[in-house]
């Protein structure tokens, strides 16, 4: 170093190894020999400097420079060694470090199996393969040393300090803070079902009648054991069940099934008990407003005939040139504004690529897409009810023909399932996705029954597919949680629709794997929505979570119901619990236990979710309170809300409509021991009544559930019970607010009737099934029906009562002609009555009340 020319001595470390003290002495080299590039091989000298690129043998190219080894020794003090690090980043970019010694300086190098002096091993074993972890921790990151797979680690054990690989979950980033939320809600919910489950089952328990035990024991009478045994006892299958109506709801006349719980068995017991009361015989038709159904054979076919249509075959169809490409954009782009943050199971990315790889060339018609064309129907099915009906007079507004709105787009239909025949043996997810979107389009054009059998070939197909299950943990987030939300949307879409019409269910929970979807801010982010994030960290992905939820917890309420009844049926041997006034109120009594579920999934609802109320009023209460509209809320965030309080109000609405009974005595009267009854009957009324009132109010101050066909139904179905409540108990506390609330109906039918047939002709049908209550109102109030009366102002050609009624003193409308005798009137009122069942009918369903005379109550020949 001392020396005046600038000579090095270059030392290799070698980092793997550096806890050895051997070194390599190499031989001093002017720097300017040492050019960028240059190597040199072992044992040589300075005068063999390799330049760049002259590769002339294997050995040239080590990366190394190398002299003749010295033997190593220890170092004295005597021979101090001064070190200087260079670092030579034209050979290799590695560090090297310079030795200075002495003439008898010691120097110890690294073993090498070229020199001879290599460690006393096997020079042909071979080298070890390096271990590796996936991350080393964050004390071995900071010192640059290599970590191990202990936990601790065993450099953070030698060191004596904290190792982060202990195990324990520390979070320092934002993913990691978000995967912990979510998992301590997923915890969070799976505690809270297993609370309500355990809940319910003890409601069952402390509730349920005690049953005489099964005995086994040999029977005198029995000689064969197979006549002691009670099969159906023994798989647990129920003696008695709770029968249905057998009834025709189609254009055409074979009947179908629909259970207890269903809209059209609570019509057969209306139809059944005014038919009876009045003597009158049964006509053709049902209570029914005129829908698709009734007068076409399926969406495509034509009125009242075969699918027959020339030119159009199974395998053409003429959907492509129907819609140019300005069209499909503009009904695709309310499939995002409406159908989007309701119905969440498409990938609005994945879909905009998918539809823009159909148009192959400029100018040219699309290549057909099975998901594509059902959007394409299910858009136009919403967005032609936004169109009045050019031409419609007052008789044919009625009228379904091709045109209207609920079949709009059938075509599309048509060819979306002729595509998708071709994929019965290998589905896919999109496969999964055309079913379910033609659910929701069969459903709003009244095919009850097709959508019910496509709901059945879509459990299978998401059977197929595995979406029962939960996904792997290999597979991408975005990915899982969309086939989560598959999976769970189709759950609720058939556990609702089985509910709706009284029949089994298919999807059964006790085998599906598959977690609750999630909904966190993260995931949102994923989804590549524009739909931004509400207060309390509501997402769009919310509204999903939580319908599900609410289904699930209607459907455990109507489970376990239906369970009870089919016991006390089995308990006192009849069909129907109509026939046995205790029985009623035994299975009452259990349902109020079991309304628990969903008054608490209300109470745990988002505030982001709950629309506000006026005057201090409760969301999803039955409180009569107004909508306080949120003026600067997303559209998509008012309408999740609104249908969210809607279905609720519903699925309330139609568990407890079994008690709307028309053979028990009134809740005006004076028997309690049907307490439990009466109580369901008025709270059936006050739901149907909070359904009005929000239709009423979203039909005369916006356009949010214009064009929502679901909505209609639920309107229909509500009006249905508020009929049946004032007809089954005319003198009830309850009955002016829901005569009221008829009136409000009728009003929201005639606001949808402009632009769909259905809702036009549910206008006609509530006013003769009105006539008959307000008649019944009348006579049971001891009131002159002759008294003169002045027009309503209402435009139903009815009259305003000047009694001293009760319901009178509400000021609700009469349907009375004051120059009509009450004969003569009530006959002209039921022509136009849709009365499907005759007299002797009414048995099949419930009996009349004891010590009755319904034809005394109803004999028009009295003052």
């Amino acid at each position: 170093v001392g020396d005046s020319s600038p000579r090095y001595f270059y030392q290799y470390s070698q980092a793997k190894r550096k806890e050895e003290n051997d070194t390599i002495r190499l031989c001093a080299i002017d720097p300017p020999v040492l050019s960028k590039g240059s190597s040199i091989r072992p044992g040589a000298d300075a005068n063999d400097v390799r330049k760049k690129g002259q590769n002339d043998d294997a050995e040239s190219n080590l990366p190394l420079i190398v002299l003749q080894p010295i033997c190593p020794r220890r170092p004295t003090s005597s021979s101090p060694r001064q070190h200087i690090h260079i670092t030579v980043p034209s050979i290799m970019f590695t560090t090297f470090a310079g030795t200075l010694p002495d003439a008898a300086g010691p120097i110890k190098r690294r073993g090498n199996a070229q020199d001879g002096l290599s460690p006393p091993t096997s020079p042909n074993r071979p080298r070890s393969k390096r271990s590796q972890v996936a991350r080393a921790c964050d004390s071995c990151r900071v010192h640059r040393s290599k970590c191990d797979s202990n936990k601790p680690c065993s450099n953070c054990q030698h060191r004596g300090e904290r190792c982060s690989n202990d195990g324990s979950s520390d979070i320092h980033t934002m993913p990691s803070a978000l995967s912990e939320i979510q998992r301590l809600r997923s915890q969070i919910r799976h505690l809270e079902q297993q609370l309500q489950r355990q809940h319910l089952s003890l409601n069952n328990t402390e509730t349920s009648l005690a049953s005489p035990p099964v005995s086994f024991a040999p029977s005198p009478a029995s000689p064969s054991a197979d006549t002691r045994l009670d099969r159906r006892k023994e798989h647990g299958i129920p003696q008695r069940y709770w029968e249905g109506i057998h009834t025709s709801t189609a254009q055409s006349r074979q009947t179908q099934y629909y259970g207890p719980a269903s809209s059209f068995y609570f019509i057969g017991r209306m139809s059944s008990y005014l038919a009876t009361a009045l003597q009158q015989p049964h006509f053709d038709h049902h209570m029914q407003p005129n829908s698709a159904s009734t007068t076409f054979a399926t969406p495509t076919s034509p009125k009242r005939g075969p699918l027959d249509v020339p030119g159009v075959t199974a395998d053409r169809t003429i959907a492509a040139d129907t819609l140019t490409a300005t069209q499909e954009d503009y009904f695709l782009s309310l499939f995002w504004q409406s159908f989007h943050c309701i119905l969440q199971i498409l990938d609005e990315v994945d879909f905009k690529e998918h539809y823009k790889s159909l148009w192959v060339a400029p100018g040219k018609s699309r290549k057909p897409s099975a998901l594509v064309d059902m959007v394409l129907a299910l858009c136009m099915q919403y967005g032609v009810a936004f169109v009045p009906r050019s031409g419609a007079t007052t008789q044919t507004q009625v009228v379904v023909d091709g045109d209207d709105a609920t079949i709009a787009g059938r075509w599309l239909y048509r060819r979306s399932q002729t595509l998708l025949s071709a994929e019965l043996e290998s589905p896919s997810v999109t496969t999964l996705q055309c079913h379910i979107l033609a659910v929701y389009y069969l459903c709003n054009a009244s095919f009850q029954n097709m959508a019910h059998s496509t709901l059945a070939v879509a459990v299978r197909t998401a059977q197929i597919l595995g979406l029962h299950i939960e996904p792997p943990e290999s597979m991408p987030r975005k990915t899982k949680e969309l086939r989560k939300r598959l999976w769970w949307t189709l759950f609720t879409v058939e556990s609702k629709t089985c509910m709706k019409l009284g029949r089994p269910l298919s999807a059964q929970i006790s085998e599906a794997t598959c977690s609750l979807p999630a909904d966190d801010p993260e995931l949102a982010f994923l989804s590549g929505s524009s739909l931004a994030l509400s207060e309390d960290n509501v997402t769009w992905h919310t509204y999903n979570l939580q319908n599900t939820k609410l289904i699930l917890a209607a459907r455990t309420v109507y489970l376990a119901f239906h369970d009870k009844c089919a016991e006390v049926l089995a308990t006192i041997g009849g069909t129907s619990l109509y026939s046995d006034a205790q029985a009623l109120e035994t299975c009452a009594h259990f349902l109020s236990t079991g309304m628990e579920c969903l008054h608490s999934w209300r109470h745990s609802l988002p505030n982001g979710l709950k629309t506000k109320r006026k005057a201090s009023g409760e969301p999803f209460s039955i409180d009569k309170s107004p909508l306080d509209l949120e003026l600067y809320a997303p559209v998509w965030l008012q309408r999740q809300r609104l249908l969210l309080e809607l279905l609720y109000h519903n699925l309330s609405m139609n568990l407890h409509r079994p008690f709307i009974s028309f053979s028990t005595v009134p809740s005006s009267g004076s028997n309690s021991s049907l307490q439990h009854v009466h109580e369901h009957a008025d709270a059936c009324v006050d739901h149907a009544n909070a359904i009005t009132q929000i239709m009423h109010q979203m039909m005369t101050e916006g356009d949010i559930l214009h064009g929502w066909h679901e909505a209609f139904q639920w309107q229909w179905n509500a009006t249905l019970s508020l009929i049946g409540y004032i007809l089954a108990d005319p003198l009830a506390p309850s009955t002016p607010s829901a005569r009221q609330a008829i009136d409000s109906a009728i009003d929201v039918f005639e606001t949808l009737g402009k632009n769909v047939a259905i809702a036009a002709s549910a206008v006609n049908v509530t006013r003769d099934l009105t006539a008959k209550a307000d008649f019944l109102i009348y006579r049971v109030s001891g009131n002159d029906l002759t008294t003169p009366a002045t027009p309503s102002s209402a435009g139903l050609g009815v009259s305003q009562a000047n009694g001293s009624g009760d319901f009178a003193a509400h000021g609700s409308n009469v349907l009375f002609e004051p120059d009509m005798e009450p004969s003569g009137m009530f006959q002209n009122t039921l022509s136009g009555m849709d009365l499907a069942f005759t007299v002797d009918s009414f048995n099949c369903f419930e009996p009349l009340p004891p010590g009755s005379d319904m034809s005394n109550l109803w004999n028009l020949s009295e003052g």
